[in-house]
């Protein structure tokens, strides 16, 4: 690939990456999903191989977005309350809900024996974010599995119901008990 196919990849990943965070993969063809973001089917063929290819290089788009968010979100507090906190101001943001209901949908998919193009996100995604929250919480690696599982348990709470008073609350018990 040249580097303005490198350039264009990118460029059609970022797209991509908005698409999914809005409508999801799971059930688009190739045709509707290159109309949507200004390619054609043969383009995303010709930069991901396969449409198992193309849903996995988002995913790894979307982790590595993430990823970048979490460490700056981190790397700028000076304790452990803070960097909760301003992880859970991100993580829990309307204007990342559609974000967030990816990571999700593609969490669940991943849990299935054949998971396909989703085989291993959610295994992968538990991987990244346990060493990041550990060194921010200066804890254990049970602490730090403790955290992020009662994080996400908040955020699909706070999707499923749209209660952001009463799973606000439940987040402030956690930064308590932690």
């Amino acid at each position: 690939m040249t580097q303005r196919d490198d350039g264009r990849r990118g460029e059609l990943l970022a797209k991509l990456l908005e698409y999914s965070a809005t409508h999801g993969l799971s059930e688009v063809s190739l045709r509707p999903l290159a109309a949507a973001v200004g390619s054609s089917p043969r383009m995303l063929l010709y930069f991901f191989g396969s449409k198992e290819g193309l849903v996995k290089e988002v995913h790894r788009h979307a982790r590595d977005v993430q990823l970048r968010l979490l460490a700056d979100t981190l790397d700028d507090c000076t304790d452990r309350t803070e960097a909760l906190r301003a992880l859970w101001r991100w993580l829990s943001d309307l204007a990342h809900q559609n974000v967030i209901r990816f990571f999700f949908e593609s969490y669940a998919r991943s849990l299935h024996p054949r998971g396909g193009a989703w085989d291993g996100f959610g295994e992968t995604s538990v991987r990244e974010w346990l060493p990041r929250l550990q060194q921010a919480l200066g804890g254990s690696d049970a602490e730090a599995t403790l955290a992020l599982a009662a994080l996400r348990g908040l955020l699909l709470d706070l999707l499923a119901t749209g209660d952001t008073a009463r799973v606000a609350a439940a987040f402030e018990e956690l930064l308590g008990k932690l």
